[in-house]
C-alpha cells in the first residue's frame, strides 16, 4: 500500500507505474528457487520474509510506501510495514 497524497487527478501514484516499480523487484524471484537468493540464504523465504524483501527494496524507490502484503492464498497473506 503506497500512503501520501491525492495529486488533482484523485491518485496517489499511477498503477502503471507502481506494477514498473513492482517487476523489476518481483523479476529475479519470478520461476527462482528462492533459497538460492543471496537474501533468503540468511531469512527463510516464508511469505513474512518475502513481504519485508519486497518492501525494503520497494520502499527505495517509492518513498510514500506504507506496506507491502504477500498472499499465499485467498485465505492466507503476510504484511510487512515498518513504524
Amino acid at each position: 500500500m503506497v500512503s501520501g497524497k491525492l495529486d488533482t487527478t484523485g491518485m496517489v501514484m499511477d498503477f502503471t507505474a507502481l506494477k514498473a516499480e513492482l517487476k523489476a523487484i518481483l523479476e529475479p524471484l519470478d520461476h527462482t528457487y528462492l533459497n538460492d537468493i543471496a537474501y533468503f540464504k540468511k531469512s527463510n523465504p516464508t511469505s513474512e520474509n518475502i513481504a519485508r524483501y519486497i518492501y525494503t527494496r520497494l520502499k527505495t524507490r517509492i518513498k510514500s510506501l506504507f506496506s507491502v502484503t504477500v498472499w499465499e492464498s485467498e485465505n492466507a497473506s503476510a504484511t510487512y510495514y515498518e513504524k
